[in-house]
């Protein structure tokens, strides 16, 4: 199973469990506890702004992903917050092992 599989299956959970918040306008409300938060390239300056001051102050970790929408069917999402601890800790895993780091 490649990287890009293993992810999409642990957001398919993340979506199937409802432990997923789309869009950083609800990711910035706050109302479900988010434990990792992924964006496009895409997502316009001012939003990645946004998104990066408000993980810095709630200590969650983001990642800027090339193609974001193709985890999703191709559709237009551009930034996402992952609601379920071990799911967003096994994406953070299969992003580090290729991509290296963190925003």
């Amino acid at each position: 199973m490649s990287r890009n599989d293993k992810i999409n299956a642990y957001i398919g959970f993340s979506i199937k469990s409802g432990k997923i918040v789309y869009g950083y306008e609800n990711i910035l409300l706050g109302k479900k506890k988010i434990y990792l938060v992924l964006c496009d390239q895409a997502l316009s300056q001012n939003s990645l702004k946004k998104v990066e001051r408000f993980v810095a102050d709630k200590n969650i970790k983001s990642y800027l992903i090339e193609d974001l929408p193709s985890y999703f069917g191709g559709r237009m999402i551009k930034c996402v917050g992952i609601g379920e601890e071990h799911l967003a800790s096994a994406i953070e895993n299969e992003l580090n092992n290729t991509v290296g780091g963190s925003n």
